[in-house]
């Protein structure tokens, strides 16, 4: 049975700003340091890092995400995660296609947030297997769309 989209989602891709040439933080960091626990909880090894998608406006997604609307398919307990602050709870993924005019064929891979995460309002954070600004060519700014897929449906590797 193929798999239903759940949220479909337009935005542009947020690779680099202009001052730091990176976007907001130490998400490398959050995967590598807890890569035994993402890989028990994904079924695969995660590429260190995220791509972010900048969804207008914000409104009221990540409330929703963070309460679990639409219900995620992975929980990463925080309890399990080393090196959180205080104020983040549980890891939670959707899986979904990311499209791009880059790429003739959708890419399978997450939507990822965690609990009270302070990315900028707006941002959504896609996880792979890949590097995808690399291995598709991805620049700043590209248009791209996301289809968040029911909670029983899982990519397969990118």
């Amino acid at each position: 049975m193929a798999p239903s989209v759940v949220m479909t989602l337009h935005g542009t891709l947020v690779l680099s700003d202009p001052f730091a040439q990176r976007t907001v933080g130490m998400f490398n960091t959050l995967i590598e340091e807890n890569a035994p626990v993402f890989r028990r909880h994904f079924g695969v090894d995660l590429f260190p890092g995220s791509l972010n998608v900048n969804i207008p406006p914000p409104g009221e997604l990540a409330q929703r995400l963070d309460a679990g609307e639409p219900p995620p398919s992975i929980v990463t307990p925080r309890a399990e995660l080393v090196n959180q602050p205080y104020y983040i709870g549980d890891g939670q993924a959707w899986p979904c296609q990311l499209s791009s005019a880059r790429f003739s064929n959708h890419v399978n891979c997450w939507i990822f947030r965690r609990i009270g995460s302070r990315v900028n309002a707006g941002i959504i954070e896609v996880v792979a297997t890949v590097k995808l600004r690399t291995a598709y060519h991805l620049q700043h700014a590209d248009p791209v769309v996301i289809e968040m897929l029911t909670r029983h449906a899982t990519p397969a590797a990118a």
